[in-house]
């Protein structure tokens, strides 16, 4: 069949699987795009994966942006017609957002791309199993009776043993004041839906500065550094805010074990 000469047909598993990651994601470089098509559904037809990419954002499904702090990288975000595209496809993204602006906001592009970072580490193991963004946590707790106590970088579905446990993950940046995280310590205490929340830092420091805050929680919150969760995902060393330590894995095997007392 063919289609008008400028008109973009959008059939293909790969085309939706591509605008869907960038829906979730709001915003992701080439690399990351490469790594998320390699591990999702085995891309290695590089030349027609750019072809892909340069006819959504001929299309303007997709805007394509060179940023100074990308070092030689592009930005990729989708746009209103992006969404347009999904929902003509019967994918419907729960608290889909758009960009007003044509230029990326400088705050959000960093978070956004250490998220997808966080998310390519867990894909790369083989042993995620699911993966809720921000964007659909922002959507569900529109609805009281099933929100979660507060919106969260994303959610992970891991296997431990064997067995799925899910758990909250937060890219901590930048320190916040004090009363805001006595705000977000008494969100994760009255949480229900979740029972282990991850929080990964840049540096020491900070990670100090959030055992501090979450002293005395009665949650399984726990603390790693970014840069050795990136490497070592699962196997990557984290603390309690009691400064216990151990893999990411026998923290979460904890769930696992009370589960099997329940």
């Amino acid at each position: 069949m063919r289609y008008p000469k400028g008109s973009v047909h959008l059939g293909s598993f790969k085309d939706r699987v591509i605008l869907n990651f960038l829906a979730e994601a709001r915003h992701a470089t080439r690399t990351q795009l490469v790594q998320f098509v390699s591990y999702y559904y085995c891309e290695f037809n590089w030349p027609v994966f750019n072809w892909r990419i340069r006819r959504m954002v001929d299309a303007g499904l997709v805007r394509k942006q060179a940023l100074p702090m990308l070092n030689g990288d592009v930005l990729y975000s989708i746009t209103r017609a992006g969404f347009h595209a999904l929902d003509g496809l019967g994918t419907f993204h729960l608290g889909a957002s758009f960009d007003r602006e044509p230029e990326a906001h400088k705050s959000q592009v960093p978070h956004a791309l250490e998220v997808n970072s966080i998310r390519l580490a867990l894909m790369r193991t083989r042993e995620l199993q699911n993966w809720i963004p921000e964007s659909h946590i922002r959507a569900v707790n529109l609805t009281p009776t099933n929100s979660y106590a507060k919106v969260y970088d994303g959610i992970a579905t891991v296997l431990v043993d064997q067995h799925e446990v899910e758990f909250a993950i937060e890219c901590e940046r930048t320190l916040k004041i004090q009363a805001k995280y006595q705000r977000i310590r008494d969100a994760i205490e009255s949480e229900r839906r979740l029972h282990a929340f991850l929080y990964l830092v840049p540096s020491f420091q900070l990670m100090y500065a959030l055992q501090d805050a979450f002293s005395r929680t009665n949650r399984l919150v726990v603390f790693g550094m970014l840069d050795d969760f990136k490497r070592h995902t699962l196997a990557s060393s984290v603390r309690t805010a009691y400064h216990s330590e151990a893999a990411l894995s026998q923290m979460l095997a904890r769930i696992v074990r009370a589960r099997a007392r329940a």
